[in-house]
């Protein structure tokens, strides 16, 4: 067992050492000299050489001797030598663990999304990152968009996808589409076919989506006094559409949720496309939330496949 003295010497070795000048002393020996360690990392030899006094410095001792034998290592050398082979190698090994870590990620994947959100681009994100880590769970639950930042803020979803009203401090927020809303009514509707101006519609009867509706929708509808005859009101948007096709009431719904009704004849839109009735819709996340590889794979394959479609 070393005494305290001797353990002092050797911590203060420890903290002089600099990893640089062993990569440095590593190479050389690898290179079998310093002019040959310089040509192979393009280095100057007097920036090697330089190094390696510095290393000896530090050390204490003569590392390597240079004569008419060739490059060779002191005593002192070799048992350097070997402590920094074994730690280059453990660094090699950490990028091999790293990896592999990556690859075995299993757990739970909590998220919480608005309804009958409509997004190719989410939709690849969930495939390929399921394919990359089919040990993951994922348990998606519908929220209400107001509900959805609360959640996050809490921890109690991983991820949410959902429009936004302010930015939250604790929170991250990755922009993923542009949602685009319209009015639409049923076939039975006397409007149908027709593109009348808003304020025509204000007396009409309305479906209001409530708490599920963003507010950028709410200050449009608002602004042209829509609404003010109720006659239904669900946050879930299928049953919303459900109501609009059975011809219940105009409704303020997504362009992509139900494009495929439009094509079929049972809604029309009553108003053509207009960014005052668009939300744009954000992965959030919580910064300052404990790490979870999980989670962590998931922003990062959302950041990946987005990144692809900017580029």
């Amino acid at each position: 067992m070393p005494n305290d003295d001797l353990k002092r010497r050797m911590q203060q070795f420890s903290q002089r050492l600099d990893w640089n000048l062993l990569k440095t002393f590593y190479d050389i020996v690898e290179a079998n000299g310093i002019t040959a360690a310089a040509n192979v990392g393009w280095q100057k030899q007097s920036t090697i050489s330089l190094a390696l006094k510095r290393l000896e410095a530090v050390v204490g001792s003569r590392l390597c001797q240079r004569g008419r034998a060739g490059f060779e290592l002191t005593d002192e050398g070799r048992i350097l030598y070997d402590c920094v082979k074994h730690i280059h190698e453990g660094i090699e090994q950490s990028q091999y663990a790293i990896d592999n870590s990556r690859c075995n990620i299993s757990g739970k994947l909590d998220v919480a999304i608005i309804s009958n959100f409509a997004s190719s681009v989410m939709d690849g994100i969930f495939i390929k990152y399921n394919s990359e880590y089919p040990d993951v769970l994922i348990k998606l639950d519908v929220l209400t968009w107001g509900d959805i930042t609360k959640c996050v803020v809490n921890n109690d979803y991983d991820i949410g996808i959902s429009p936004i009203l302010y930015r939250h401090s604790d929170l991250r927020y990755d922009f993923l589409a542009r949602e685009y809303h319209r009015i639409y009514c049923g076939r039975q509707h006397r409007l149908f076919n027709e593109l009348p101006d808003p304020i025509t519609l204000s007396d009409e009867a309305f479906i209001l989506t409530g708490s599920d509706e963003p507010d950028s929708l709410t200050s449009f509808r608002l602004r042209h006094r829509l609404g003010q005859k109720v006659t239904a009101r669900t946050p879930n948007l299928e049953e919303a559409r459900r109501l609009t096709v059975a011809g219940v009431g105009v409704c303020i719904l997504p362009e992509q949720f139900v494009a495929a009704d439009v094509d079929d004849g049972l809604l029309w839109p009553l108003l053509g496309r207009t960014e005052d009735l668009s939300c744009d819709i954000y992965l959030i996340s919580n910064i300052h939330s404990q790490k979870r590889a999980a989670r962590d794979a998931f922003i990062e394959k959302f950041v990946e496949v987005t990144s692809d479609i900017i580029q």
